[in-house]
């Protein structure tokens, strides 16, 4: 199924089942038939305790899967493109299209040393906001739907409504059935519930990337009609709830048992994507104002595709002292890029012989821009396309209009940029994080 498709009314979005959901179906499994069934109902055969833990652990992948697919109705009914939902280790995701803004779950404009915040936030379900791919020989910027905090809000809200209300249901149903035959599947029904509400409570905690954070994001917006400070109030909640929750888990670990320290997790979890998210804007703030052309590094000297490898390393890449070169097709038209590290990996038996073209990387995998383009809608391609380790910056040759590398915006260009801010007057909204600065 086509995304289009997918996105047409009363068609479900594409489902992709990820190897990882059957281990967290057997982890499920087993907690249900080995551990909590026999303990609370007692005298029963081990099939029937291995089938309430295969129906309870179906029955929780279901409820997080109907609460994407309601995400999903709410997306489309928002003019939002669903691309499919994922089914993997940790649950059910939603993954809509949206532009790459520094607000739709992806980096745009990260410190070169900052991990995509992604990595931060394992999660029983949720939402992702994929990037458009980049053109790789017309770079557009714009392309793509903004994902707006009302719309997010929305579709947030929408999937909370269905992990609650199934939630209730099923505890209300383990807790009324009657002993006998149905004690055992009231048990299942009890337990999968309550886990269900334990996921809309965790989720309802407010953390830049949870629905929580966007319903705070959505209210600021609303009262002060800025999307800047509606983050900021997302990311600073999130601050907030990741320290109380290590707070209540340090504390309830001494009280109740080890068991709090999940809290502690989810609060380490919570503290390090809000932390990153302030990261994030603070860099976006002095990013903001600058095109891809005040900061690209001058073009480097083209290599030939049908260039020895020896040849290209003695007369261009050696005495130039950079680190990645466009690469011209036979007919002059910017075929891809080569890197010092691949080259020098060349052996040495073998660089009289192979050519360029076995070692560059093509076009279609190198984030490219226009030199006019803002550096904030530049940077977060860095994070979809990261085979050449920069961004190279295209434009047309003034004689036959063919497409050229006129320069690169790498990691040391972004933070080049991030140090100067205060000699652009950003130095108040541009700040490292302070270790004792934990509530801002």
């Amino acid at each position: 199924m086509t995304t289009h498709d997918a996105t047409r009314r009363g068609h479900l979005p594409p489902i992709t089942v990820r190897p990882g959901l059957a281990v967290s179906v057997a982890i499920v499994t087993v907690l249900l038939s080995a551990i909590t069934l026999p303990a609370t109902v007692p005298g029963r055969p081990g099939f029937a305790y291995l089938s309430g833990g295969l129906i309870g652990a179906g029955l929780l992948v279901g409820v997080l899967l109907a609460a994407d697919l309601m995400r999903a109705r709410s997306a489309r009914r928002s003019g939002v493109t669903v691309l499919g939902i994922t089914l993997g280790a940790f649950g059910s995701r939603l993954v809509l299209a949206g532009a790459p803004d520094r607000s739709a779950g992806v980096a745009v404009a990260p410190h070169p040393t900052t991990p995509h915040p992604a990595a931060h936030q394992p999660a029983l379900h949720g939402i992702d906001l994929a990037p458009p791919p980049v053109a790789a020989l017309d770079p557009t910027p714009g392309t793509g739907t903004q994902v707006g905090t009302q719309v997010e809000a929305r579709i947030a809200r929408a999937g909370l409504l269905v992990t609650a209300a199934a939630g209730a249901l099923l505890v209300v149903l383990g807790a009324l059935a009657p002993a006998g035959t149905w004690e055992l599947a009231g048990e299942v029904a009890l337990w999968v519930g309550t886990f269900a509400l334990l996921v809309t409570l965790v989720d309802v905690l407010p953390s830049p990337r949870s629905s929580g954070g966007r319903l705070i994001a959505a209210r600021v917006e609303r009262r002060t009609g800025s999307r800047a400070r509606a983050e900021q109030a997302a990311a600073r909640a999130g601050v907030i709830t990741g320290w109380s929750l290590i707070a209540v888990g340090l504390v309830g670990s001494f009280l109740v048992g080890f068991v709090a320290l999940w809290a502690v997790l989810l609060g380490w979890l919570a503290l390090g994507t809000s932390r990153f998210a302030q990261a994030q804007q603070r860099t976006y703030v002095a990013l903001e104002g600058l095109t891809v052309r005040d900061v690209m590094s001058p073009p480097p000297p083209p290599l030939s595709a049908w260039t020895t490898v020896a040849s290209a390393l003695d007369e261009v890449v050696l005495p130039s002292r950079r680190a990645v070169f466009g690469v011209e097709d036979f007919d002059g038209s910017l075929a891809g890029v080569a890197l010092l590290r691949d080259l020098a990996a060349v052996p040495m038996d073998d660089r009289g012989l192979a050519r360029i073209n076995r070692v560059m990387i093509p076009l279609e995998m190198v984030a490219t821009a226009r030199p006019d383009e803002q550096l904030t809608d530049v940077t977060g391609r860095l994070l979809e396309r990261p085979a050449a380790g920069c961004v190279a910056v295209i434009g047309a040759a003034p004689d036959d209009g063919r497409l050229r590398l006129i320069g690169t915006v790498g990691p040391v260009e972004l933070k080049q940029a991030v140090e100067t801010a205060p000699l652009r007057g950003r130095a108040t909204t541009v700040r490292p994080a302070h270790p004792g600065g934990f509530w801002r």
